[in-house]
Order: structure tokens, then sequence, then C-alpha cells
């Protein structure tokens, strides 16, 4: 099951040039994905990136909470999510530095199934590793018969697998791989190793 993260990082820096890269444009495209973020509640922008080999990875975002240089609120929603989910960033003044606490969140989502369901009867998986780039899929199919949530694994086998379901099904997406890798790993990576390097280059 795919959880909310919370993550926290000490930058040798003031809260100020902390803030920056969290706001500036230029600066989030170098450590984060390339933008059109504006510092601006009701804004609405995109990142794009293309780290995940054949995956259209752009992401609709929000601004909801700006509270210069303490907080900052946007959400954050890929094409394989049914509805956003929160990301929420404090900054805190310490000696020498500033705390960087990062909240991502996940919001509720309601599953139904049929009350009669077929012989492929309602199953759900949730698939949780530490290297989920472009490995989990998570598929809705609803069929007249049945409504059925399925997460596939993608393996050398992936293309029969997925010839055995129904030509005529109507799928959607139910369980982000974008989202997935941010929570397991990528967020780490990137405040712990990139984003350091773009506070010390000063863009």
């Amino acid at each position: 099951m795919i959880r909310d993260l919370k993550k926290e990082v000490f930058y040798p820096h003031p809260p100020q040039r902390v803030w920056q890269v969290l706001t500036n444009r230029r600066a989030l495209a170098a450590w984060l994905m390339e933008n059109d973020f504006e510092p601006r509640v009701g804004h609405k922008f995109r990142f794009q990136d293309s780290t995940l080999p054949g995956l259209d990875e752009s992401i609709d975002c929000e601004v909801i909470e700006l509270d210069e240089p303490k907080r900052l609120s946007y959400t954050w929603q890929d094409k394989f999510m049914p509805k956003p989910s929160i990301v929420t960033w404090v900054l805190e003044p310490q000696e020498g530095g500033t705390q960087l606490r990062l909240e991502h969140r996940i919001l509720e989502t309601t599953v139904t199934k049929s009350p009669k369901p077929s012989q492929g009867e309602f199953m759900q998986e949730q698939t949780t590793t530490s290297a989920l780039y472009g490995k989990s899929l998570a598929l809705q199919t609803k069929s007249p018969s049945a409504l059925q949530t399925r997460t596939l694994i993608k393996t050398s086998g992936e293309h029969q697998l997925l010839s055995s379901w129904s030509i005529g099904m109507e799928f959607q997406a139910s369980t982000s791989v974008i989202l997935t890798s941010y929570l397991s790993s990528r967020w780490e990576y990137k405040l712990e190793h990139v984003l350091p390097q773009v506070l010390v280059q000063g863009k």
C-alpha cells in the first residue's frame, strides 16, 4: 500500500535561500523538474520530466498555500491518479541553517464492486518495492458484469499478461507509477543529493 511520505533534511543555508530553490522556476527545474511555477496562491502549473523511459511524466499542480519563507503547499496529480495528492513544504530556521520538512499526503480514494461479481471477482493487490521505476501499474477495468481492480507487475511476460484481458474493456489507472516512484525513493534522492548541489551553485 502506498503510504504518505514525511521527510526532514537540514541544509546549512538560511530559510530565504532554501525557499528560493522551492519557488524559483529555474531553480526548481535544476533539481526537480521543468515547470511553469509561480509563487502565487491559485496558480496552476505543471511539472514535466522524462526520467521514467516511455512514460509521459507530466504532473498538474495548483498552489493552495503560501507563507514566505515558512510554508508552501500545492496539489500534485498525474494522469494515473484519480484525485490529487498534496505536497507541503515547511521551513524552520535552525542555528547554522534551515530544517526543511516535506510531507507528501495521499487523499483517500474509494473502490466499489458489483454486488454480483463474475468469475474474476473483485481483487486488489498492493505492491511496494524500492525500485518501482516503470515496474508497476494498477489498472481498473469495468465491464457490464463486474468492476475489477488489479495490480500488474511488469515482467518479461507483460505482453502476454496484458493480451489476456478482454478487448473492449474500459481501462482507468488507479495507482500512479510516477507517484509511487517519488514516495519510494525519488524524493529522498532529490532532497539529499540534487537539491544541495543547487543550493551551493546559487541557481
